[in-house]
């Protein structure tokens, strides 16, 4: 947003301002200026104004004319090209050695035989508009000799603003004086508007009503009869091209030069053009199409705000006019609307339609409900004055729910401990002021404050403590280090679960893996679930980065999966990878899905590093069975193994269940052959998946308690069973464990299988510790006890001790 200088002076006194320090104060305060320029270089400053005495035919072409013109001290012989001129006329000379822009120097030179000693100016050479039809014509009470751009005030300097979406009221030169006469402390001015009123009512000539009083709370509108459609003066138009916005006509520069300066969006509609002398505000309803000033139909949603003459729409609220109520060469009557739309029909209007407007992005941060009556009146006041027009009496104020500002509870002593500073209270309320904000109540300490109308922004105490430090000024608040107590400080027992089990990973030569959230259905597929599990309770996304994105995960394999193949594909063979991340599940009726925490790895190739002492084996179901048997170690749990109800992506004799007491968390086994093919995978691949919040829960409650060192030696015994191969030795590991206290610990040490033993059998060894903390173990009382462990072997598993 670009912003004259100038301009901003007819509401500030800005005497002893540099314009480059203001940018500076302001930028601190939260409303940052880009940049500071001149609107106009300083070699235009030799273009003076002048008056043509004489003008006549060039003696040697038909469409050259031959002027002499005075600067009220010297006379000048001009060749001119242009047409609009005439004797009398008061125009802008640029006398010789003039430098333009765009490179040009005034010589004196010979045009068809004619000596030319300078050159009559149009405002497009001089930079002030795109394209001209002729040369620059000042007004007629110019004084000669005096610096063109000083007659049409061009000295002038422009800071260009990026705004923030929250501070709508600085979407304007009133809003931008405001600040700076709230920061230098000076007062700030709105100059009275002078009106001539008609005896005539704008009511008599007009009506409005409000269908929709949500959407519109307020509407003004006045009537201004017999304008004279022209050329805006050129300092109108200077400042409009200041701020880029190019010139059109008075009656349309005039509804753009007072939402630059008030931030109140006009529209100006051709009264004589609307039905019944009528405005309606309403949603649009059935009216399902309609064409913008533009030229473009436009498809418009039913709960679109409108604005509607007696007949049809007429414009698009807050956003643009419609062609059939423009203002045309023909135009004579207007009818001025100055309105309050609510910030958030205006936003989503124009996201349909696919529109910004100066107008929509202004009403989509809300203007000043208060003011809107002021900025009519000015339309009016500068159509009378530079269209001749008739302003009728009074205004069309409709308003059947004034906008109520809210009352803040603010405390001093709040914004002090926040800020970090020791204000005083008449210091803090002086500051409040300074920016219209209006103090109700002052009493204890707290005051009552009321903010406003332009004000979208200040809602909560907070939104006046940043009020407070904005003017104090950011960079005087003290930079003070803070006091820090020395607690011991410890992870949340999950958290430090969490970080043992990836020390436990990374301990066991596995990388971790972070992948995203969101995977293609049918990746999930291809792992044979069954399509009533719950892997399939897909949570959906509504606009997916794309089809192999389109689902929140069910399962972290997917992604494991695909890692484990890119790295295969660049010939890395021995991989270990795991991820620890969260899979989300769909609930039906519920707003929420379910999100739960798992880990997954995946691992193939070798289980040692290629080395000249290490073996060549590869990584086999129980290294992961291993993995799992640390983090129950770990997490002081115990995790049990049972070859049924696993996944059917696994094989068959090398997969397992994982349970944690009754509970199944998870799975272990080898990736079957054929869905390992699907992936393009053909190394054996091994793989587990675990939920990890039954494991942390309880971890967490498990209590840790001390138990010293035996003092007494332990007693190793192995034994060796004959079993059939069905049976698993964890059951049997199970059973001895729970036998007898003084059995301390029992491990598997040997599995054979081999043509020596009868068919269908196996011969599992076991290690058995016993230890006595009291005492020293005898081999009468370890022989006992391994006899009735004998005997329930025999029992329990038809087993025979070899």
């Amino acid at each position: 947003m670009l912003i004259s200088w100038n301009w901003i002076s007819d509401f500030v006194d800005l005497d002893g301002i540099d314009p480059e320090a203001a940018a500076a104060r302001l930028t601190m305060a939260g409303l940052e200026v880009a940049g500071v320029k001149k609107l106009c270089p300083e070699s235009l400053s030799k273009i003076i104004s002048a008056q043509i005495i004489a003008k006549e035919p060039h003696p040697q072409a038909d469409k050259l004319s031959l002027c002499q013109v005075t600067d009220g001290e010297h006379e000048f012989s001009i060749v001119c090209g242009a047409r609009n001129m005439k004797a009398g006329d008061f125009v802008a000379l640029a006398p010789l050695k003039t430098k333009f822009p765009n490179g040009l120097t005034i010589k004196k030179t010979k045009i068809r035989g004619v000596v030319s000693v300078g050159m009559l100016c149009s405002a497009a050479e001089m930079g002030l508009e795109d394209e001209s039809s002729g040369i620059m014509i000042l007004p007629e009470d110019s004084p000669l000799g005096r610096p063109v751009i000083e007659l049409l005030g061009l000295q002038d300097t422009i800071l260009e603003f990026e705004i923030t979406p929250n501070r709508g009221d600085c979407l304007s030169v009133i809003g931008i004086a405001r600040e700076i006469a709230a920061i230098y402390q000076r007062k700030f001015t709105l100059p009275e508007i002078s009106l001539t009123e008609s005896t005539q009512k704008s009511a008599d000539l007009a009506a409005i009503t409000i269908s929709d009083v949500d959407l519109c709370p307020r509407y003004v509108g006045r009537v201004v009869t017999d304008v004279v459609l022209g050329e805006s003066p050129l300092w109108l138009k200077a400042r409009l091209q200041a701020a880029g916005v190019r010139p059109i006509s008075n009656v349309v520069d005039v509804s753009n030069y007072v939402m630059l300066e008030t931030g109140q969006p006009l529209h100006t509609f051709d009264l004589d053009r609307l039905q019944d002398a009528r405005i309606d505000v309403r949603r649009a309803g059935s009216n399902d199409k309609f064409i913008t000033l533009d030229d473009e139909e436009r498809k418009i949603d039913p709960d679109t705000l409108m604005i509607c003459d007696g007949r049809e729409p007429v414009a698009i609220a807050g956003i643009m006019g419609g062609l059939n109520s423009e203002i045309n060469s023909a135009t004579k009557n207007v009818l001025i609307e100055s309105a309050f739309f609510q910030p958030a029909s205006i936003r989503r209007s124009a996201r349909l339609l696919n529109l910004s407007t100066e107008a929509s992005y202004r009403f989509e941060r809300g203007v000043d409900s208060a003011a809107t009556a002021r900025a009519a009146a000015r339309a009016a006041e500068l159509l009378q004055n530079l269209a001749q027009g008739k302003v009728m009496h009074g205004a069309i104020d409709v308003c059947p729910q004034p906008r109520r500002m809210p009352q803040i509870t603010f405390r001093p002593a709040k914004a002090n401990a926040l800020l970090g500073l020791e204000l005083d209270p008449e210091a803090v309320k002086d500051i409040l002021k300074r920016l219209d904000i209006e103090i109700v109540t002052a009493q204890a300490g707290t005051l009552t404050v009321v903010p406003p109308a332009w004000r979208f922004d200040l809602e909560r105490e907070v939104d006046l403590i940043e009020e407070v430090a904005r003017l104090y000024g950011y960079d005087r608040v003290p930079v003070t280090a803070p006091t820090l107590s020395d607690p011991e400080v410890k992870d949340a027992p999950d958290v430090a679960a969490l970080n043992r089990l990836r020390a436990i990973m990374s301990a066991s030569g596995y990388c971790e893996a972070v992948n995203y959230s969101f995977i293609d259905p049918q990746a999930v597929a291809k792992l044979d679930f069954a399509t009533d599990s719950r892997f399939f309770d897909f949570v959906k996304l509504k606009n997916p980065i794309s089809s192999e994105m389109a689902v929140m995960r069910t399962t972290l394999l997917p992604g494991l999966l695909t890692n484990l193949n890119d790295n295969l594909r660049v010939n890395v063979k021995n991989i270990r990878l795991f991820e620890v991340g969260r899979v989300f599940f769909d609930l039906t009726g519920q707003k929420q899905p379910l999100e739960e925490l798992y880990l997954g790895a995946v691992a193939c190739g070798r289980r040692f590093n290629e080395h000249f002492s290490a073996s060549a084996e590869n990584i086999d179901f129980f290294d992961l069975k291993g993995v799992l048997e640390e983090i129950a170690a770990v997490l002081r749990l115990e995790l049990d193994l049972l070859a049924e109800n696993y996944f059917p992506c696994l094989t068959p004799g090398q997969a397992a269940t994982i349970k944690l007491g009754e509970q199944e968390v998870g799975c272990v086994g080898q990736l079957d052959a054929k869905i390992a093919q699907v992936y393009g995978i053909e190394q054996e691949l091994f793989l587990l998946e675990l939920s990890l919040k039954p494991l942390l829960d309880k971890a967490a409650a498990v209590a840790i308690t001390y138990q010293g060192l035996g003092r007494f030696p332990a007693v190793y015994r192995d034994l060796a069973f004959l079993v059939d191969k069905n049976v698993a030795a964890g059951s049997m590991l199970d059973y001895m464990r729970n036998q007898h206290k003084l059995l301390t610990a029992v491990a598997v040490f040997d599995l054979f299988e081999g043509e020596s033993l009868p068919e269908g059998k196996k011969s599992l060894a076991f290690r058995l510790t016993f230890q006595d903390m009291n005492k020293t173990l005898t081999d009468k009382k370890v022989n006992a006890i391994i006899a009735k462990l004998i005997k329930g072997i025999e029992t329990t598993f038809q087993g025979e001790v070899r």
